[in-house]
């Protein structure tokens, strides 16, 4: 696939996802170098790891879109997927659009949204985080490359780049998963009356293509992307493709 080519320069906001940083994105933007990026790490995360994980919504989200200009684009992965759902819900006004990567309204399965991972699943990563933090980050990077054509390859880089910062501290960390828990935005989809790109790949084991089908169904104005071949991180794994494709509908849409 070629490169994207050049256009005006746009700003996009970046979340990533739990227990990463934004600099996992690097291979993105160095896709598409005409955007001015941001890459907004959690608190707790990253270049924030300093930072405490708020416990207010509003007051994450303000920490979160710090630095963030009015009018951009904002796009999330996984965690930051939802995250960048509920900045919208809030100032809808705010964003030119949202593009979800690997994202779903509602991570763990509920009676009225099935697609998604068991609840044990998070409660299990939660009990073991108190004393092996690092075993429990090693599982979630395997199990987001698993399904990946290069899998083996992708999952080397990924551990590679995760821990760039450090790890991530263990109350953020702890938070995240309860954040991903408890939140459910799938009865509220229809609210978000702006454009929405939905991108993930068939071979996601935490966000299954039929989660992102059912979410783009109830959003008023989405467009479902898929990549080829990818799992659960499909701007690592493929990022030329990604890029080309947020331009595209980007451009599509100004």
């Amino acid at each position: 696939m070629t490169a994207p080519t050049a256009q005006r320069s746009t700003g996009i906001g970046l979340v990533h996802g739990w227990a990463m940083h934004g600099g996992l994105f690097d291979d993105l933007c160095a896709a598409w170098p005409d955007p001015d990026w941001y890459r907004l790490d959690l608190p707790g995360h990253g270049r924030r790891r300093d930072r405490a994980w708020p416990g207010p919504i509003d007051e994450l989200l303000d920490a979160v879109l710090e630095g963030l200009p009015e009018g951009a684009w904002l796009a999330g992965w996984s965690l930051g997927g939802l995250i960048a759902m509920q900045a919208a819900l809030r100032e809808p006004q705010r964003f030119a659009g949202l593009v979800l990567i690997a994202a779903t309204p509602s991570l763990v399965r509920r009676p009225h949204w099935p697609h998604a991972v068991e609840p044990a699943m998070l409660q299990a990563m939660a009990l073991e985080l108190a004393e092996h933090p690092d075993a429990v980050i090693q599982r979630f990077l395997a199990l987001e490359m698993h399904g990946a054509v290069h899998a083996k390859s992708d999952l080397k880089r990924l551990r590679e780049r995760a821990l760039e910062h450090g790890r991530p501290s263990r109350a953020a960390l702890l938070a995240g998963l309860q954040h991903l828990a408890a939140t459910d935005l799938s009865a509220r989809l229809g609210e978000l009356d702006l454009p929405v790109a939905v991108i993930g790949g068939r071979r996601d084991r935490l966000v299954p293509w039929a989660a992102l089908e059912a979410m783009a169904e109830r959003l008023p104005r989405a467009e479902v992307i898929r990549i080829p071949g990818a799992a659960h991180a499909p701007f690592l794994t493929d990022p030329t493709a990604v890029a080309s494709a947020m331009r595209r509908w980007m451009s599509s849409h100004e």
